[in-house]
């Protein structure tokens, strides 16, 4: 008996091998249905789809004889994988590689021997398809030909199985990447808004303090500043969120005259700089409250204002909401945001919106920005329904406009500006000392009263004690999760209103939110506005 040499590529070849990854894999319909037509067609008893590893033929597959491991000292088909040509044995009793073959002499009594190579994608030969006789025998071209057909559909086989782990791999690559991203993405949310919400908060309050005319001016700058800091943040941050798919939007109920002078009032001090006016022009039949993501449509009138102002050397800018069409539950609105600016070139509309683009290099090098702001913009708008539509003539200015469609929301009977009840208690819940002092003076501001906490086991207490009618909290606190302690909460006093407080906005985030009964999230650094408009719905 010779033992078949091992050949010049077998590190590539078992290299090869080990891609497809079908050693010692279940046995599969479609591979026991090869060997039995292999059988058929030859008119052999024995078939079998085989794969000669380092050491072993090992049998995917076979018809008429149940084995599973084969010593490859002692495989036939490790000699058909040599010559990557098929070997026919005629006669194996007299043929000096096999007369004295244990498989020859003994069980399974091979006589004749027909082995096809199978080779890979790279053309290696990986193992073969066989039949098998108890007696010498010939094969007709014909049956040679269909052999060498069903050895090809085994490879196919082959290959359809390593394409579909490939793309298995790369879908859970791709979820653990994505996974990845959006944590990344809170973390960065989380650990940059946050002390944007400390500038904010304490430059209210210095405001608040009414500081001396000298010092007015600085501290205004500042606010605008920083609130300019927040656009830019809220910019390259929701863009990550809508290029994953994870940007959700909500629907509070907002006054569009109020949001529309929050934007102008942000913009005031870069049109101040520039001694341009900057205006506004509201339907007087607009109703008094909509619903709708007025955080996005904020950032929407903020990118489009502030982008008018860059590009705008002298006259005005001017941002107009005009009542399209009206039914009792809706109002369509058309928003433009125009400006006396440098305008845009026709040849350059069709590329306005691409991400990271702007008119040009020297509109880059004159003006500055990320070409961040139109392309979010217009993603937003898509959300919301809406497209964004642009008029400009270069050296007279240009026009950005969108139409939105959104439920009326009737006025209650107190004001909705709505300062806040004194005898009506809140709780407020941060470990940091700084986020507790901003929320003590805002809501006091507006009269209302609030207990601070920045242990929560001290506000677990307080709450089994006291009745409170709102309940603000933060997120993330080491002693104790804002999750948790609102679940704890939430056995003490059931039908108190839970507000989440977070700089992290992830949709991730805000679903468990929900799954946790809190009835509302705020995201930080908000307004004080905000911050109000959200307590008057329960108080």
């Amino acid at each position: 008996m010779l033992i078949a040499p091992i050949p010049t590529n077998e590190v590539q070849r078992l290299e090869s091998l080990s891609q497809y990854n079908l050693l010692d894999t279940a046995p599969e319909i479609e591979y026991d249905r090869v060997s039995h037509i292999a059988s058929q067609l030859c008119q052999t008893p024995i078939a079998m789809v085989s794969l000669i590893d380092r050491d072993r033929q090992w049998v995917k597959s076979f018809y008429g004889l149940a084995v599973s491991v084969i010593p490859r000292e002692v495989s036939l088909c490790a000699h058909t994988i040599i010559n990557e040509q098929p070997l026919i044995v005629e006669d194996t009793t007299k043929d000096i590689r096999f007369w004295d073959n244990p498989a020859v002499t003994g069980q399974p009594y091979i006589l004749f021997y027909a082995g096809i190579p199978l080779l890979s994608a790279t053309g290696l030969p990986i193992g073969s398809l066989c039949v098998i006789d108890h007696q010498p025998r010939q094969l007709a071209a014909s049956q040679q030909l269909a052999l060498q057909a069903l050895a090809d559909q085994v490879m196919l086989l082959m290959e359809l199985r390593r394409t579909n782990d490939q793309l298995r791999k790369a879908r859970t690559d791709a979820v653990e990447l994505a996974h990845q991203k959006a944590h990344l993405l809170a973390t960065l949310s989380h650990e940059i808004r946050t002390p944007l919400h400390a500038l904010e908060g304490y430059t209210q309050l210095l405001l608040d303090e009414e500081p001396h005319l000298n010092q007015q001016n600085s501290v205004l700058r500042l606010q605008t500043t920083g609130r300019t800091l927040v656009s830019l943040v809220n910019n390259i941050l929701d863009y990550s969120k809508l290029q994953a798919g994870k940007l959700l939007l909500e629907s509070i109920p907002f006054s569009l005259q109020e949001l529309i002078q929050q934007a102008l009032e942000m913009q005031a001090w870069q049109a101040k700089q520039k001694k341009l006016d900057l205006v506004s022009e509201i339907d007087t039949r607009l109703p008094a409250r909509l619903e709708g993501d007025a955080t996005r449509l904020l950032q929407v009138l903020l990118n489009l204002v502030s982008n008018a102002l860059k590009f705008t050397q002298s006259g005005k800018v001017s941002v107009q909401a005009k009542l399209v069409s009206a039914t009792p539950e809706a109002v369509t609105v058309k928003m433009e945001v125009s400006d006396t600016g440098i305008g845009i070139p026709q040849s350059s509309l069709a590329s306005l919106f691409n991400e990271y683009t702007q008119v040009s290099a020297a509109t880059t090098r004159l003006y500055g920005g990320s070409g961040l702001g139109l392309a979010i913009t217009r993603q937003l708008l898509e959300l919301m329904g809406s497209t964004l539509e642009v008029n400009s003539q270069e050296g007279r200015g240009s026009t950005f406009g969108f139409s939105l469609t959104l439920p009326i929301v009737e006025v209650a009977t107190k004001r909705l500006s709505g300062l806040l009840r004194s005898d009506e208690l809140l709780m407020a819940v941060d470990d940091n000392p700084m986020n507790t002092k901003i929320l003590s003076h805002l809501i006091s501001r507006y009269g209302g009263q609030v207990a601070v906490f920045n242990s929560p086991l001290e506000a677990l207490e307080s709450a089994r004690n006291t009745p409170y009618k709102g309940i603000l909290l933060d997120l993330y606190m080491p002693e104790m999760d804002g999750y948790e302690l609102a679940e704890r909460l939430q056995e003490i006093q059931p039908d108190v209103p839970l507000i989440a407080l977070s700089a992290d906005d992830s949709s991730e985030t805000i679903e468990r939110v929900k799954a946790t009964g809190f009835r509302f999230f705020l995201r930080k650094p908000f307004l004080p506005d905000e911050l109000i408009h959200m307590l008057t719905k329960f108080i």
